[in-house]
């Protein structure tokens, strides 16, 4: 996505923001923990994936799982959409307003003020994939963003386009109880990620010409760089199949090297930091039509994050290849979904919670509840 496209997305909407902040409540700084691409099927889960990792979410969760598929999979055309409980409120909000005869000023401020301190959250995405047993590749792509509002006279901002493009290789050892795996990947982004001053957002709606200020294009960052992705899994025995998972993603820390957009140098991301998950899975129920999984996760153990933040626990119920219920805690609160698969149609469907202050469940404001659905349309 080029720069000249972001500004478009935000120079109206953050100008319009900028002569209200004043009258804005307090809010938490967001942080959100994401160490990868993440899945439908795994977020309905709790996101607890990393020792379970049988089907294309391997790709990112855990290249191991590679191994052991028994047959090959891809989809080309899988559109994902996903939005939070506030920002489908605020957009019927503002769909009122658009309707209503008295849309003056008050009622626009009234509308702004019912986003007060609420995290708002819209993404489209897409995990285009060809995978086979001990080999994959795949593409996760995101677009959209996350905006806070604080009191403070400032807003904090993570917007743009992110892409993770993993090429795989995975092999069983003694006799298939230990498998491991590798991906080398290319990421990319370009976006905005920053906290911004009042100053910062009257500035959005100068013109790079403008003299004194800055405009919303020298904000935008962008780059690419390359990383390795490390996974293993290891089921002792068959029975229940309690298989542990461990997974390394960001060996060492992958750098963005900046790059161009049109005749604009942009700044480098902020690089991406190595995270050890760990997860342990197990089958209580397994018969020749249904099952019973449960799974348990830590993500990025080796950073200083709260681990509030890094447990998660998920449980999922199969009907064959047909149907698959899941449910799970995301960081200490329920979520759950469904996976449809109807042979050129697949359907997939998530909800969740993703924890955006330093502890999990400090802030009720800070919970941000998401929504996120995918549909197959081809292959």
């Amino acid at each position: 996505m080029h720069c000249r496209h972001i500004l478009s997305a935000f120079k109206t909407t953050l100008a319009i923001c900028s002569s209200y902040f004043l009258m804005l409540p307090s809010s938490a700084k967001a942080s959100e923990l994401k160490w990868t691409h993440y899945g439908v099927r795994p977020l309905a889960m709790g996101n607890a994936y990393v020792a379970v990792a049988d089907d294309f979410n391997a790709l990112f969760y855990n290249p191991a799982g590679l191994a052991r598929l028994e047959s090959w999979h891809g989809e080309l055309i899988n559109p994902q959409i996903g939005a939070s409980a506030t920002t489908i409120a605020t957009i019927k909000d503002f769909s009122k307003l658009a309707s209503s005869k008295s849309s003056g000023v008050e009622s626009t401020l009234s509308a702004f003020e019912s986003m007060s301190g609420k995290p708002q959250w819209i993404n489209i995405g897409a995990t285009p994939h060809l995978i086979f047993p001990g080999f994959g590749i795949g593409l996760g792509l995101d677009v959209g963003g996350s905006m806070v509002i604080h009191r403070t006279i400032s807003a904090d901002i993570d917007a743009g386009a992110t892409a993770i493009l993993p090429v795989a290789f995975a092999k069983n050892f003694l006799e298939d109880r230990l498998s491991l795996g590798v991906a080398v990947k290319g990421v990319f982004k370009e976006g905005v990620e920053r906290e911004f001053s009042l100053a910062d957002i009257t500035a959005f709606s100068k013109s790079s010409s403008d003299s004194g200020g800055n405009s919303l294009k020298e904000y935008v960052v962008g780059g690419k760089g390359v990383g390795v992705d490390l996974g293993m899994l290891f089921t002792p025995v068959t029975t229940g199949e309690p298989t542990l998972g461990i997974s390394i993603a960001d060996l060492g820390g992958t750098p963005y090297k900046a790059t161009k957009s049109g005749n604009l140098d942009l700044g480098a991301p902020k690089p991406r930091e190595p995270a050890v998950n760990t997860g342990i899975s197990y089958k209580p129920i397994k018969t020749g039509s249904y099952y019973v999984l449960t799974t348990m996760d830590a993500h990025a153990i080796n950073q200083p994050i709260h681990y509030s933040k890094k447990l998660n626990f998920g449980t999922e119920w199969g009907f064959g290849k047909v149907l698959k219920i899941q449910a799970g805690l995301h960081q200490g609160s329920l979520s759950g979904g469904f996976q449809l698969d109807a042979w050129l149609l697949v359907l997939r469907f998530a909800t969740y919670t993703e924890q955006l202050g330093h502890v999990a469940g400090e802030s009720k404001t800070m919970a941000d509840r998401r929504y996120v659905a995918q549909l197959k349309l081809l292959l």
